[in-house]
């Protein structure tokens, strides 16, 4: 796996020198008008689609019965259900090139955020050198791919790590810290311009980096 970072060139070249810039999970449920950014679905910890549950109210009146609402008796969207620990954490989201790649990195059809780019060049000790600042500082977290599913058709459990098929052109890995801030959270993981790549206009990504089928072959590479 390969780990890119797209984003303003500014914020890159703070990140070259140990700055990661987390922002709240939350946040992005908020960017509506960002589309490469905004998810009003992030943070869902349950999703049920309308035939797959039911809800039952109880009245609270001594003697009444049950309400029931399902499918049949006139749901007629899916359940989802947040709970408050799953959106309280920050997290810092990169592109995970996972298996060769057919036509361009970041085709101009879908939204990317920010104009450029750059490469960890040692995707292991990057995230070797996270683990080691978040115990320093004394924070928890988790860092992993993230899945993705279908609005309409997924029932059951999803969380911080799991976002709609619609993003699924992002390839997203996603570190989680706990840190116990509502805010934006600043994290210094010490210097990184030794694993790490110049930082490379995003349009320029298909003349950098060529994860063509053809092309590993050609260095005499596989991928598993």
């Amino acid at each position: 796996m390969l780990l890119l970072k797209l984003g303003q060139r500014k914020h890159l070249e703070a990140l070259r020198k140990g700055l990661l810039y987390l922002n709240p999970l939350a946040f992005f449920r908020s960017l509506e008008a960002d589309q490469a950014r905004g998810d009003r679905t992030e943070g869902i910890d349950y999703i049920y689609q309308p035939d797959d549950c039911e809800l039952v109210f109880d009245t609270g009146i001594p003697g009444s019965e049950k309400i029931r609402v399902s499918a049949a008796s006139g749901l007629a969207g899916r359940v989802q259900i947040r709970m408050q620990r799953t959106s309280s954490c920050n997290i810092f989201c990169m592109f995970a090139v996972t298996k060769p790649m057919e036509g361009p990195l970041f085709p101009k059809y879908h939204q990317w955020f920010g104009d450029s780019f750059l490469i960890f060049t040692q995707t292991q000790e990057f995230l070797s050198r996270i683990v080691a600042a978040a115990k320093r500082q004394g924070l928890k977290g988790e860092c992993r791919l993230v899945q993705y599913y279908d609005e309409n058709k997924h029932t059951g459990e999803a969380g911080r790590f799991w976002k709609s098929s619609s993003f699924s052109y992002q390839s997203e890995y996603r570190i989680a810290l706990e840190t116990g801030t509502e805010g934006p959270f600043s994290f210094e993981v010490g210097d990184l311009s030794d694993i790490t790549s110049d930082v490379f206009p995003l349009d320029q990504a298909d003349q950098v980096l060529k994860f063509h089928p053809e092309d590993l072959e050609a260095a005499g590479l596989s991928w598993d």
